[in-house]
């Protein structure tokens, strides 16, 4: 009998088991969704390339968009430098409420989006104008926080191509 018993404990504890392993397993799969979702919006981008789209024209999320675009602006002067990439990261985790790892796959997204445009200029025009389209003005304040600080996190002052570009985005989305 005892025999019994005991057999029964073990295939209980291995059926607790199992189930725990099951519903960890659930939840780490929830959390893994938001980059996920990024990592397809991203796909479906560079699938579209196929049809003759730009890449910036076909942007379908205001975050990858604001990402380039803070890029495009940050290597007006010179290459995208750790300090700026640092900011970028705590601003776009801040601003979009993202986890560090999505923040990091945004900003990779938004370097490539910005070299696709060849210059960061047009990267500017367009992706301003996508911002625009998708989010509306009130995106204004917070791309031109994030604009300011990504711009200056070497602690220099704003240049002039870097004020141009500011100065578009203010005009565009309507920020006084």
């Amino acid at each position: 009998m005892h025999i019994l018993l005991g057999l029964i404990a073990i295939i209980g504890a291995v059926l607790i088991w199992h189930y725990r392993v099951r519903a960890m397993r659930g939840s780490a799969s929830e959390l893994g969704d938001g980059a996920e979702d990024i990592r397809l919006k991203i796909r479906r981008l560079i699938n579209r390339r196929e049809y003759d789209v730009h890449p910036a024209d076909s942007v379908d999320d205001a975050r990858l968009a604001a990402s380039g675009l803070v890029i495009a602006v940050a290597t007006m002067d010179a290459p995208l430098s750790q300090a700026e990439i640092t900011a970028l990261s705590s601003e776009a985790q801040t601003t979009f409420d993202v986890t560090e790892r999505e923040a990091l796959d945004i900003i990779s997204f938004g370097r490539w989006v910005a070299g696709e445009c060849g210059t960061p200029d047009e990267a500017v025009r367009r992706l301003t104008d996508r911002i625009s389209d998708l989010a509306g003005p009130e995106a204004g304040p917070d791309l031109v926080r994030m604009i300011e600080t990504v711009a200056t996190a070497n602690g220099n002052p704003l240049g002039e191509l870097e004020s141009d570009a500011l100065n578009t985005v203010r005009r565009v989305l309507d920020v006084n």
